[in-house]
């Protein structure tokens, strides 16, 4: 599988315990939509190699710990720092509202009162408020993440309207 039809789920950010399990740390807003991994994708050497998870711990926080099938105490050393990918088709389905998974809406465009802003380019995740990263040819958006300024979702078209409050832009 390349890595273009894939996103990034997260990093192997350590070993746990004695017998080969390992933390993932899953970099999103939705961990939870992940706690149930049955095989993963982890990029070794450039190349996306697939994983099969025997055992999982409970899923704390963004931390869940897992254990890999044929995967020991030596080789689990070699995957500590692998990045960790998913298939695009694992992306958790959008909803009929304004919900979504974070890394789904990365490189929609961003559309203000029918004028188009940029593109999405990251979520920035804060303790007091998660933001957009909108990111223009000329400037850098930093948009709250709020119901009332998301007028809408086009999950086809891959657009996210908004409807933000005067001058907002102008920060």
């Amino acid at each position: 599988m390349q890595k273009e039809q894939c996103f990034s789920l997260g990093k192997i950010t350590k070993l746990h315990g004695y017998k080969g399990a390992v933390v993932l740390h899953i970099d999103s807003s939705t961990p939870q939509y992940f706690k149930e991994l049955e095989s993963v994708l982890l990029e070794i050497n450039q190349e996306l190699v697939p994983f099969f998870v025997s055992s999982r711990g409970t899923l704390n926080g963004k931390k869940l710990v897992l254990s890999f099938e044929d995967v020991g105490p030596n080789e689990a050393k070699g995957i500590v720092n692998a990045s960790v990918y998913l298939p695009n088709n694992m992306l958790p389905n959008p909803k009929k509202d304004n919900s979504f998974y974070d890394k789904a809406i990365e490189g929609f465009t961003a559309v203000n009162q029918g004028e188009n802003i940029g593109q999405i380019a990251e979520i920035i995740e804060q303790s007091a408020q998660n933001l957009f990263l909108i990111q223009s040819d000329d400037n850098q958006y930093l948009i709250p993440v709020v119901e009332p300024f998301i007028e809408r979702i086009d999950h086809k078209k891959k657009f996210i309207y908004f409807d933000l409050p005067e001058g907002l832009l102008d920060l």
